[in-house]
């Protein structure tokens, strides 16, 4: 059995899947079986995947004939295949440093009862060129699974994305995986606190993944549409209901957040009357948003 399951899970990035698959197959750690899986690509990608089918390190090319129309179910495919203790979910637009392997599955594996593990990462244009400053530390920060939520999860989602990351196969729950396969934006986010309930959580400041921004990318679409709220409030509901939140732990960010997002992205009418009914159910919310809007007229 390989240590772990790479999983590439492709839809249309042919441009830079090369790169991406490159960069795994170069990693200094060499003990791990590779899954590539495309959902109906339509720009060649598929034959990209399928030029590395007798390579040693593939077990998998599976192609869907129709768009699943969900990356997160093509995770779930992916993880229903891999036999590999740790899986790496590497998303087909990334690529990583060659020592990630190595680096991060060492702290991990320190970290009795981890059940989910992540890099810091860079953020890089569709040419590689680096967008953001982010700062170069091999510190290593371990949080119990709750406190993890609490601190980095509650508000937002404090992973960058799921490339970044690795996390113990026995701990993924396939039974929760209708919470978060539908959504668009924030299915990474209920992921990460499905994972986060079941052990540890170990963060290396070192980056060591290359997060790519580019054309296609539907963060900012979807933020434009209000998703941040209109899923991420199954996810503050489902961490109240299961990993003890209080208001004061999510009441103040939350309402910052909406003021905050309602202006950068100049809801619709529409999309403002959503939010706020999504939002109705937490009477702490709202007071501090009202609080945050009357500080702002008041300016």
């Amino acid at each position: 059995m390989p240590a772990v399951s790479v999983i590439v899970p492709n839809y249309n990035h042919a441009p830079f899947l090369k790169q991406r698959i490159e960069s795994i197959m170069s990693q200094s750690y060499q003990d791990f079986e590779l899954i590539l899986l495309d959902d109906c690509s339509t720009d060649g990608g598929r034959e990209i995947l399928e030029s590395y089918r007798d390579n040693p390190h593939v077990t998998h090319v599976v192609c869907n004939d129709t768009n699943g129309g969900s990356a997160f179910r093509q995770w779930d495919k992916g993880i229903a295949l891999a036999q590999g203790e740790w899986i790496w979910i590497a998303e087909s637009d990334d690529y990583a440093d060659p020592t990630f392997l190595e680096r991060l599955l060492g702290e991990a594996e320190k970290v009795p009862d981890c059940s989910l593990a992540f890099t810091a990462t860079w953020w890089v244009d569709e040419n590689g060129n680096k967008l953001l400053d982010t700062p170069e530390s091999d510190k290593v920060h371990v949080y119990e699974g709750r406190d993890f939520i609490r601190k980095k999860l509650t508000v937002c989602n404090s992973i960058a994305n799921v490339s970044e990351c690795l996390f113990r196969r026995d701990r993924y729950r396939p039974a929760e995986s209708h919470r978060y396969e539908h959504m668009r934006l924030c299915g990474d986010w209920y992921f990460y606190v499905l994972l986060a309930e079941q052990g540890r959580v170990v963060k290396l400041a070192e980056p060591l993944s290359y997060y790519r921004q580019h054309g296609s990318n539907i963060s900012n679409d979807a933020e434009h549409s209000g998703l941040t709220f209109l899923e991420g409030a199954d996810v503050l509901e489902y961490m109240i209901r299961h990993c003890g939140l209080e208001p004061r732990d999510y009441a103040r960010g939350w309402a910052r957040l909406w003021k905050d997002y309602e202006r950068r992205y100049e809801f619709s009418p529409e999309v403002n009357v959503k939010v706020k009914q999504c939002m109705s159910k937490y009477p702490a919310i709202l007071r501090w948003y009202r609080l945050y809007k009357i500080k702002s007229w008041l300016r």
